[in-house]
């Protein structure tokens, strides 16, 4: 379990089922996940749910709590890459917990955890443009846009730009030295 200043990431428990069904019935999401929107089954919830408990030494899964609520989830990914580049993924469910800043504390436990603890030498990550609150954060904890595939994903409407970013193990350092993180 690591805690924020927000946030509990914690493992995901069988409670958390019902309410990850409701955000997977949330069309918004998946376009900022870069997902096509669909309703999905309780089965599908009950999968993700499965997946997320089951041992698996290439992921570091983790519920997002806050206040003892369930609000999303979020991972470190390819844990076993020999040249520690790992990957970060996030989604906060609730809206309710949009702009606050809880982001930016789960972006900031999980870099701690893959830097610090899991020694990682590169953390990336990839969005869609339409997703300006994510890269808004992901630039705030020092995440350095690396590349754009242009016009990739239909979202909303309209074709959109990938958004790859990344942050190297030294300069999360240097901000963390500088904020005593």
């Amino acid at each position: 379990m690591l805690k924020g200043k927000k946030v509990v990431l914690r493992p995901m428990n069988q409670d958390d089922i019902a309410r990850q069904h409701e955000f997977n019935q949330d069309l918004e999401l998946y376009g900022l996940d870069s997902d096509y929107p669909h309703v999905s089954p309780l089965e599908s919830a009950k999968s993700f749910y499965d997946s997320r408990t089951q041992s698996n030494d290439d992921i570091a899964p983790f519920a997002i709590e806050v206040e003892g609520k369930y609000v999303g989830f979020c991972s470190l990914m390819h844990l076993r890459n020999r040249f520690g580049n790992l990957e970060l993924g996030i989604m906060i469910g609730d809206h309710d917990f949009w702009g606050q800043g809880y982001g930016r504390d789960i972006v900031a436990l999980l870099l701690k955890y893959g830097f610090h603890y899991l020694g990682a030498r590169r953390i990336a990550l990839t969005t869609n443009a339409k997703n300006v609150r994510a890269i808004r954060c992901f630039s705030a904890c020092g995440f350095q846009e690396e590349g754009r595939p242009r016009k990739v994903l239909w979202i909303e409407g309209e074709y959109t730009d990938l958004v790859n970013m990344s942050i190297l193990r030294e300069e999360w350092k240097a901000r963390a030295d500088k904020d005593d993180l």
